[in-house]
């Protein structure tokens, strides 16, 4: 009783579908990619990683901005004022790793130590620290920076590879729904020319032209086609709740149809998927950005063995002198110095820079073998298409031939010289090789979303 309930319903819903199929609207793959891309959760979250990536550039960033400080110390003491000492300034980093300081200071105090003596009116500083030494070509700053952007990098490789595996998926649930589409209409339209036939079987048997025997033959042809379209409808019913779980919107698939008639989609040459492949490819570029930040690394660690040199000075002028004052005394006014550090051994430091090296050989053989996988990849996919479309080719014309035999049996059985059998078995063998065309049509569809997935040239498709 369940199982009667349950063909009765699917019924109802397919004559449902059936009404309303002059008011559905066609979904081409495209359409469908940009449904996906617009609206699939996946695709949002590919969206914040590339967020993310522009966020880690902008901290990266944040070591030039220009530093304010202001520094005030007071001691008070039985009654006695001890000393003030205010020190404003403002720092610029530089990407040439130099610093610029200009600042003023004002300090006055009983005990106030001689070093931080200054006119009343305060002092003017405006100074420089250049090293010479260990930071003059690369340092952490610039270095930080460059490891940002290389982590930007890797993060849009990362938001990549999200679209490239998401619209793989979607590929296979398309044609998914397209083969199971077209098998329900192959199913539908056989079913009426089988049931046709039967009708006039049986009429014949009414008037005595066929014995009864073929009459029950057709109604047994009639009950396992219907069996296999309602089947076929299944299939279709669980195919296009897959496609909605990657449109979001229910309204979008269920008042919709794939592609009625296959048409060959068009293909670039290996070479140019090859070629896209090891320059697009979001898992080598990943691995590309992570050979940058093991380069990086190497000139740091390569920067960390040269001796520590800094040069300071800074350019003293009184409150209220003139100008003319003030570059008189560029020469005797001033404060400046240096600082120097080396290791003696720098065993820490040529330790660093050989583990750097070492790591970043290793990045270079892994992304030789990954690059290796992928091209071959490519070919092995690429190669399915060719072979595909010779299958297609080859089926088209097997379906042409059943349709002649099927035709010639029809007429064979009108003109008394045949049987039921004969035709039910050359119909049977002509839809079978029907459904294998459309099964070989979506397995060529999936196999061009292989080529694009394993070339990386999904990502072409996000400028919608």
């Amino acid at each position: 009783m369940n199982r009667l309930l349950i063909i009765w319903v699917l019924c109802l819903w397919q004559m449902q579908v059936s009404a309303q199929v002059d008011t559905l609207s066609h979904l081409s793959l495209t359409d469908f990619y940009r449904l996906v891309h617009n609206h699939h959760p996946i695709a949002k979250q590919a969206q914040l990683i590339l967020d993310r990536g522009e966020l880690v550039v902008s901290q990266a960033q944040g070591a030039f901005d220009p530093k304010l400080v202001s520094e005030y110390e007071t001691k008070q003491f039985q009654g006695k004022d001890y000393y003030d000492v205010w020190d404003s300034y403002v720092k610029v980093p530089t990407t040439f790793n130099v610093d610029l300081k200009a600042g003023y200071e004002r300090n006055s105090g009983q005990y106030l130590n001689p070093e931080n003596t200054v006119p009343s009116d305060g002092l003017y500083y405006a100074g420089i620290s250049v090293p010479i030494g260990q930071g003059l070509i690369h340092n952490s700053r610039n270095i930080n920076l460059k490891k940002g952007k290389a982590e930007q990098q890797n993060l849009t490789s990362q938001a990549n590879s999200v679209y490239n595996n998401l619209l793989m998926d979607a590929n296979y649930v398309y044609w998914n729904w397209f083969e199971t589409y077209q098998k329900m209409r192959v199913a539908e339209e056989s079913l009426a020319l089988i049931g046709e036939r039967y009708e006039g079987i049986k009429e014949s048997v009414i008037n005595g032209d066929k014995a009864a025997i073929d009459s029950v033959e057709a109604l047994i042809q009639v009950q396992s086609w219907k069996n296999e379209l309602n089947k076929s409808r299944l299939n279709y019913q669980n195919a296009t709740l897959q496609m909605e779980n990657f449109v979001w919107d229910s309204t979008q698939i269920f008042a919709a149809y794939p592609d009625t008639v296959w048409q060959k989609q068009e293909v670039l040459v290996v070479d140019e998927y090859v070629n896209f492949a090891v320059s697009n490819h979001p898992d080598l570029n990943a691995m590309q950005a992570d050979l940058m930040t093991l380069e990086l690394d190497r000139k740091l660690a390569a920067e960390n063995i040269k001796p520590v040199l800094n040069l300071n000075y800074n350019f003293l002028m009184a409150s209220g002198n003139s100008s003319d004052e003030s570059m008189a005394g560029l020469s005797n006014n001033y404060k400046g110095g240096f600082e120097f550090s080396f290791p003696l051994l720098i065993r820490k430091e040529r330790a660093k820079l050989k583990q750097a090296k070492i790591k970043l050989e290793e990045g270079g053989l892994k992304l030789t073998s990954k690059s290796r996988k992928v091209t071959n990849k490519v070919f092995q996919s690429y190669g399915k298409i060719i072979v595909l479309l010779e299958m297609l080719e080859e089926q088209r014309r097997i379906v042409e031939n059943y349709e002649r035999l099927l035709a010639g049996e029809r007429t064979k059985f009108q003109n008394g010289e045949s049987s039921v059998f004969l035709v039910n078995s050359r119909e049977n063998k002509k839809i079978a090789a029907e459904m294998k065309l459309v099964n070989l049509e979506a397995e060529y569809g999936r196999a061009i979303g292989m080529v694009n997935w394993s070339s990386g040239y999904f990502t072409s498709e996000l400028a919608f």
